[in-house]
């Protein structure tokens, strides 16, 4: 009966530990209280992408060790809901479940794309960077 009530939470209502929770927009106010937040989680992250795909479990396990007081205090500032209670009633299924929303729901490749995409654009291409220094050297 736990397993099904899990399943039911998990597809029609996201919760952490007994408190039904909503994703939405993170907001720039929530932002700004994450970069606070935030320290190694996302050099954690890229050290479990860039893992051999053999050992991809094991960093995945190491990172969520390193990473659980961040984790906790990330959910905790987009639900408003007590670091404390999070770790005490919270299970790690639901926090995954979590940061997949809000994932999708702040389109966060898209974002990761376009930040590129303006990266790109201060940065002169390869052609542009060698007629500049042709332009130089020939004054």
């Amino acid at each position: 009966m736990v397993f099904l009530q899990n399943r039911l939470n998990k597809f029609n209502k996201l919760y952490i530990g007994d408190k039904p929770v909503s994703v939405g927009k993170i907001t720039i106010k929530q932002w700004k209280q994450l970069f606070g937040t935030i320290e190694a989680l996302p050099q954690l992250i890229l050290d479990v992408m860039s893992a051999p795909e053999n050992e991809k479990s094991a960093y995945f396990i190491v990172a969520l060790e390193r990473s659980f007081d961040e984790i906790v205090d990330i959910v905790s500032v987009l639900t408003e809901i007590d670091s404390d209670y999070i770790e005490d009633n919270a299970s790690i299924d639901q926090l995954i479940a979590y940061f997949t929303e809000v994932a999708k729901v702040n389109d966060f490749s898209g974002v990761i794309k376009n930040v590129k995409s303006v990266l790109a654009l201060g940065m002169p291409s390869k052609e542009a960077a060698e007629n500049q220094q042709t332009d130089e050297s020939a004054r």
